[in-house]
């Protein structure tokens, strides 16, 4: 799989796993945004372009609800820990 495409991937895995859990989500989009920057988009293609931004977008996407999860998870469980 070409790495564009996979950074596309990834950025979908991302927010699916996000929705869910939140760990798994997170290291998707830290992989993915990791992925993307090691491509280099001077001289690529319009479809590798497209691909690297819309891959960072989703892997944004998928990092801040990761994130959101993950903190309503701990708070959650901090609270659960002071009411008892």
């Amino acid at each position: 799989m070409r790495t564009h495409t996979k950074v596309v991937w990834l950025g979908y895995a991302s927010i699916a796993f996000s929705i869910v859990w939140g760990l798994p989500g997170l290291a998707c989009g830290l992989w993915a945004l990791r992925l993307a920057r090691g491509i280099s988009l001077a001289g690529a293609a319009p479809n590798v372009r497209r691909d690297v931004r819309g891959g960072r977008l989703l892997a944004y996407l998928g990092c801040t609800l990761s994130t959101i999860v993950i903190a309503m998870v701990l708070w959650i469980f901090v609270s659960g820990l002071l009411s008892s």
